[in-house]
């Protein structure tokens, strides 16, 4: 039978994922000439035989991919034979050429594999013990990368010859190892170094022995990992979790915690089916689970909350810590509060010698910050609310094909967009933009985006916030054309490109902070929303920020101006029966506070609403971390709900004023005081507040849902999207999404959508500021056209 030539084209993550190896002994099975090799565009095959024996091939290429590999276009051609008869009797791997267009290749970092462990863990293996196993199903990707085509010469291996054993796996189609970049062993690898607080090295020890003997003293470690450095300590020892808080200047805010394996996991907290999925998954991300009644670890992991951050082992290095003495260790980021996490070891010993006692470090450089991803599971669905390592750059596919556009996010949990074609690539988490060290991570994004994607987009999105530090680094991107996007616009669009749906939509934006059209601070908003505009059709009732940005600090500050939103007259001797504002205060500081015009923002914000509540039954007058107060709040009415209780109270009540402005036809204004006072009322007369908390978010979630009906039936609507940060609250969220079947009094269909891939609150931002870029570009083409 006559021979043919075949040329064959495959993007998407192809490589680092095992499959130049597979397609090598595909084509070597089957007796077929050619060969295999990595472009910046892709994966480019060219094979060579019998007509039959082709037609096979290629059905067996799209049919048996590695684990790992995600295709997302295909293509082949006839070609001519080749006339090099050596050509035309091997198949090979071929050197990957350097230039050339580029396609976003590389996969994410992965979780060390079942059989590195078992390899690790076998005392005949030659890499026992060797904490930096690895090969082509798992291992570190991006972490290592410093350009593409993803090659060794190209990696962070680079300074790492191979041994013989290694380059005879390396070469061996048959091998797990077949062209595993990172791949090395304990002779030719990276190795471990255990250095104290000087930086002085411990020579003549284990370093792994003696890091496990200091973890088990309650020693403070900073641990070199996969995207950067961890600080450790044994969380079963409460003075060394106490040590770390006050170290690393992190009153409150929970921190991670590592366990042994999923049995472990089980014993802290209650594990779902969906949820032991997600702490399996290769990406490993920080998982929140619901607390058992567990008094073996210290209560200041996770203080006053119901949930565990809780994450399994990642890198061998992990795998290695824990033994029968240690299960669970807090693995927290290595930084001060507001700063990116450490990745060199110089840096790390610089940044962190007055938080860690120990530096476990080693010389295999990190090249790409990658923070831990954090995800949650609610209604049995996935939720990432930190898309990071694991996840990055894996893209989200779009619905439609979109121009060239870097999107910047906001300030808080910021995270970059770069959309190309007809995908969306996210940049590592970088978190709020508050210090030089975060500024410099978001300009390295910039360039780590336009790096792997060969692209310099030549449109930018940023927050329509003048003072926003993203937005200021817009103006200074020069030659390019910047478009500034409404806040609460951007998180409906980033939800409804996470859902591939497209307007006209009800959009429900709950959140904090954002600058609004009319100057003020919005956050309670009700949006009639297209892709590339959107309408303001209802919101939560104006109110004041007494001391503007304190108020977020010091949420008493909130509370009082809601009791006197409530109650003009009697709020002030509210205040004082509820403890709400500080002793040091006078009655008439607090009433000029309330009064002054300077510094007293209107907003709208159910963020701040929250905050207001939780200060009004009694929760601490000042916060350490970014909606602290909401989250208390919601963790007393989860324990309500624990208890199986039935609030005293059926609803707290609430006012719909409905209006007619130029731009709707209805306009709502959600007027939640008349719930405050009630609230206060049931306070004062001794209501416990743990059941309070439970009945405020049921009447609030009763409050907001009849609303989005009332709109949905004036606009003929029938799709909700929920987006913002409020929504990270599962009781929230949970009691919104189940609103339409719980409450079909009209027979009115709706569909409620929520995030699943991108975050509900900023770090999901950029996506919808890149999307409304894009449309508001391609309608102004249309129009020029």
């Amino acid at each position: 039978m006559k021979s043919k030539r075949l040329r064959l084209h495959l993007t998407g993550i192809v490589q680092g994922v095992g499959f130049r190896p597979h397609i090598y002994r595909l084509g070597t099975d089957m007796r077929l000439s050619g060969f295999v090799c990595n472009r910046p565009d892709g994966v480019s095959i060219e094979i060579e035989g019998r007509e039959k024996d082709l037609d096979l091939f290629v059905k067996k290429v799209r049919s048996t991919l590695p684990a790992q590999v995600i295709v997302k276009t295909f293509t082949y051609e006839e070609i001519t034979l080749s006339d090099n008869p050596d050509a035309r009797s091997t198949f090979e791997i071929r050197e990957s050429p350097i230039e050339g267009s580029r396609e976003l290749t590389i996969g994410a970092d992965t979780a060390t594999c079942p059989a590195c462990l078992a390899e690790m863990n076998d005392p005949a293996d030659r890499r026992f013990g060797y904490p930096f196993i690895n090969c082509t199903d798992c291992g570190p990707r991006l972490t290592i990368v410093n350009d593409l085509p993803y090659d060794r010469q190209r990696t962070a291996m680079a300074p790492f010859p191979l041994c013989r054993k290694c380059q005879f796996e390396y070469d061996d189609p048959k091998s797990r190892r077949f062209h595993a970049e990172a791949t090395a062993c304990p002779k030719c690898g990276p190795q471990l170094n255990l250095c104290n607080a000087q930086g002085v090295t411990i020579s003549d020890v284990n370093p792994l022995h003696l890091t496990r003997k200091l973890l088990k003293e309650g020693n403070i470690i900073a641990l070199k990992g996969l995207g950067g450095f961890h600080l450790a300590v044994a969380a079963d020892n409460p003075e060394a979790v106490i040590r770390l808080r006050k170290r690393k200047r992190r009153d409150g805010k929970p921190f991670a915690i590592m366990v042994k394996d999923l049995a472990d996991a089980e014993k802290l907290a209650h594990i779902n089916k969906t949820e032991k999925e997600l702490l399996l998954a290769p990406a490993r991300p920080i998982v929140l689970l619901e607390k058992r009644n567990n008094r073996n670890l210290s209560s200041a992991i996770a203080p006053g909350l119901t949930h565990y951050g809780i994450m399994l082992p990642y890198t061998p290095l992990h795998h290695l810590l824990f033994t029968e003495e240690i299960k669970v260790l807090v693995m927290t980021s290595a930084n001060f509060s507001d700063e990116p996490i450490c990745i060199d070891n110089r840096e790390a010993l610089r940044r962190l010698e007055k938080i860690a006692d120990y530096f476990l470090l080693h010389n295999r450089d990190i090249v790409v910050r990658l923070d831990d991803s954090v995800a949650t599971v609610i209604n049995n669905q996935a939720q990432l609310l930190r898309r990071s390592r694991g996840y990055v750059p894996q893209s989200l596919q779009l619905k439609k094909q979109a121009p060239n556009v870097l999107a910047l996010g906001g300030h808080l949990k910021s995270s970059l967009c770069l959309t190309k074609e007809d995908k969306a690539l996210f940049s590592p988490h970088i978190g709020d933009l508050e210090t030089p060290q975060a500024r410099d991570f978001f300009h390295e994004n910039i360039y780590l985006l336009e790096k792997i994607t060969a692209s310099r987009p030549k449109i930018i999105a940023c927050d329509m916030h003048p003072d926003y530090y993203s937005s200021k680094a817009a103006k200074k991107l020069s030659e390019k054309t910047i478009i500034k996007v409404q806040h609460h616009h951007a998180h409906i669009a980033s939800c409804m490109a996470d859902n591939q749906i497209s307007g006209p939509v009800l959009g429900m934006a709950m959140d904090g902070t954002g600058y609004g059209m009319d100057g003020h601070i919005w956050g309670g908003e009700f949006l009639y929303v297209e892709e590339k505009s959107f309408t303001r059709l209802g919101q939560l009732n104006y109110f004041p920020l007494p001391g503007g940005e304190k108020a977020i600090r010091e949420p008493w500050r909130t509370g009082l101006s809601l009791l006197q939103k409530a109650d003009p007259a009697g709020w002030l001797k509210k205040a004082r029966n509820l403890q709400c504002a500080p002793e040091s205060f006078s009655d008439q500081d607090l009433s000029l506070m309330l009064k002054q015009s300077v510094n007293n923002p209107l907003t709208s914000s159910l963020g701040r609403f929250f905050d207001g509540v939780a200060a009004i039954l009694g929760f601490s007058q000042a916060i350490f971390y970014e909606g602290q107060a909401a989250i208390e709040l919601e963790a007393l009415a989860t324990k309500y709900r624990q208890l199986n209780k039935t609030p005293t109270v059926a609803m707290l009540p609430w006012t719909i004023t409905e209006e007619v402005r130029p731009e709707s036809k209805s306009y709502c204004q959600l007027n939640l005081f008349p719930m405050v006072e009630k609230l206060a009322e049931l306070s004062l007369e001794g209501q416990p507040r743990i059941a309070l908390a439970a009945l405020f978010h049921d009447s609030l979630i009763s409050a907001l849902m009849t609303t989005a009906e009332k709109l949905c039936a004036r606009y003929n609507l029938d799709r909700v999207v929920l987006s913002g940060g409020c929504f990270q609250n599962r009781r929230l969220l949970q009691g919104c999404r189940q609103w339409p079947e719980n409450n079909d009094k009209n027979n009115q269909t709706m569909t409620i959508y929520s995030h699943h891939q991108v975050p509900t609150n900023d770090g999901g931002l950029a996506l919808g500021q890149a999307l409304i870029a894009a449309h508001q570009m391609a309608a102004k083409s249309k129009r020029v056209s």
